[in-house]
C-alpha cells in the first residue's frame, strides 16, 4: 500500500516580505547567469571539440531560456508563493542584465518590435518555470 509522504493538512506558509521577493529575484537570476554561462560553455565546447558550426542552430538561445526557467523556479521556490509573477520577473530582469552586459546600456528608450517579444517571452518562459517551481 502506498503511503503519502507530504503532510495532508495545508499548512500556511511565512509571509513573504519586499525583502523576501527581492533576494528571491536577485538570487534567481544570479542563478540564471551561473547556468546560461555554463551551457555557453558547454555548446562552446561542442563546436571546438566536435568541429560543428551550431550557431546558426540557436543553441545559446534555448540555454538562454532554460537558464531563465531556472531562475525563475529558484525564486519561486524561495517564496513559495506568486510564482508566475516572481519567475516573470526574473525572466526580464535576465534579459535586461544579459542586453546590460553586452550593450553597455540597458536601451528602454527605444523598444522596437523585437525587444519587446524578447522581454515578452522571457516574461512567460520565467513565469512557467516559477510556476512550476511554487508547485513543485
Amino acid at each position: 500500500m502506498a503511503r503519502r509522504i507530504s503532510s495532508t493538512n495545508n499548512d500556511q506558509v511565512p509571509p513573504a516580505t519586499v525583502g523576501t521577493y527581492f533576494w528571491a529575484v536577485v538570487r534567481g537570476v544570479a542563478c540564471s547567469a551561473a547556468v546560461s554561462i555554463c551551457g555557453a560553455v558547454l555548446v562552446s565546447l561542442v563546436q571546438l571539440i566536435g568541429g560543428w558550426n551550431i550557431v546558426e542552430a540557436g543553441l545559446f538561445q534555448v540555454f538562454s531560456y532554460l537558464s531563465m526557467a531556472a531562475g525563475g523556479f529558484l525564486a519561486a521556490k524561495t517564496t513559495q508563493r506568486n510564482g508566475w509573477f516572481v519567475g516573470g520577473l526574473v525572466g526580464i530582469l535576465f534579459i535586461l542584465a544579459v542586453n546590460w552586459a553586452t550593450t553597455g546600456s540597458l536601451h528602454l528608450a527605444g523598444v522596437n518590435q523585437g525587444d519587446a517579444l524578447r522581454l515578452g517571452v522571457g516574461f512567460i518562459v520565467g513565469a512557467v518555470g516559477g510556476v512550476l517551481g511554487v508547485n513543485l
